[in-house]
């Protein structure tokens, strides 16, 4: 059964418009990489009778199962009914350290435009209150690449996990 604050009547899809702090600096070793990440996160509302708004979000970015980016936050958004909105978001790392291989890869995939994130948002309706039902949401989100190509999320309010 859908409840009013259910994500059903939502998509929302990323787009990763930048990534910085990926460059090995010189001296080799294992460095700690401090990787920021810009996204536009695209909120899409289906209802016909109510806009569907969020007052702030947390946002947290994976890559091969690592944590690269987890001290993020999101823009308040508010599609109206039957319309979208776009939202920026931003999350950063600190003290980020791949093994060898992992970060290699990613370069390469970051030259290629073909580096894939896991990316994961919490969206709180309420600013004051962050522990009744945020709309969760997990998505991949490519690139940076132009023209920019977002993947739509699956989202989930903490009655439907």
């Amino acid at each position: 059964m859908a409840t009013w604050d259910s994500p059903r009547h939502d998509a929302y899809s990323p787009a990763l418009t930048a990534a910085h702090g990926f460059v090995q600096p010189a001296g080799g070793g294992a460095p700690s990489l401090s990787p920021e990440f810009n996204f536009t996160l695209y909120a899409a509302n289906d209802r016909l009778t109510a806009g569907s708004c969020f007052s702030h979000g947390r946002v947290a970015v994976s890559y091969g199962g690592v944590a690269v980016g987890e001290k993020g936050a999101c823009r308040a958004g508010a599609p109206g009914r039957g319309s979208t909105a776009e939202v920026g978001a931003a999350a950063r790392g600190v003290g980020v350290r791949l093994p060898d291989g992992l970060r290699r890869r990613l370069e390469t995939e970051l030259r290629w435009g073909a580096a894939e994130f896991a990316v994961e948002a919490r969206l709180f309706r309420d600013r004051d209150e962050e522990t009744h039902s945020p709309v969760l949401l997990w998505c991949k989100a490519a690139g940076p690449q132009l023209p920019l190509q977002p993947l739509r999320c699956r989202a989930f309010t903490g009655s439907e996990v």
